[in-house]
């Protein structure tokens, strides 16, 4: 029996050492998401560190660089908008989205419960607006291809 399982084996590893390598090679191909850049840098930033005024900071940078990219989309999408009220009404979309952000963020910011974390719930929610509504944005100027798209298939109902 044992003699079974090592032959199995030897005759499986090259096989898994061919298909993990090929994985890495897809995910080596794909660029990064706007989610994993954000995310490695505010762990290269911060570390392991527990100063929230330093993870604040950290992330009021993080989102300094978000921050022109989603004015580009926004940008992108307005000239899209061939019909100048329709132009106008996603312009005043936008302004109040801001407007929502902020005042949501900052009652985040402003929690006595939360104390010194508080600066950095707010730092958190802004960023988490922000790359939240530019991947929105980004996927209505560009929508995934179809094949990317295509729902899932619904299993019959028994």
């Amino acid at each position: 029996m044992r003699a079974a399982f090592l032959f199995a084996a030897l005759l499986l590893a090259p096989g898994l050492a061919v298909a993990q390598q090929q994985q890495r090679q897809r995910q080596a191909a794909q660029p990064e998401t706007l989610g994993q850049q954000v995310d490695r840098n505010l762990r290269s930033c911060m570390g392991n560190s527990r100063d929230m005024a330093l993870i604040a900071r950290c992330m009021d940078t993080q989102r300094a660089t978000v921050t022109p990219r989603l004015d580009n989309a926004v940008q992108q999408l307005l000239a899209t908008q061939q019909d100048p009220q329709r132009r106008a009404a996603l312009a005043e979309v936008q302004a109040t989205w801001a407007i929502y952000r902020d005042r949501r963020c900052d009652f985040a910011g402003t929690n006595p419960d939360r104390a010194s974390e508080a600066v950095a719930d707010r730092a958190a929610c802004l960023l988490q607006f922000d790359v939240n509504r530019t991947l929105e944005i980004e996927e209505a100027v560009n929508p995934p291809a179809a094949a990317q798209r295509q729902p899932a298939q619904q299993q019959p109902r028994r």
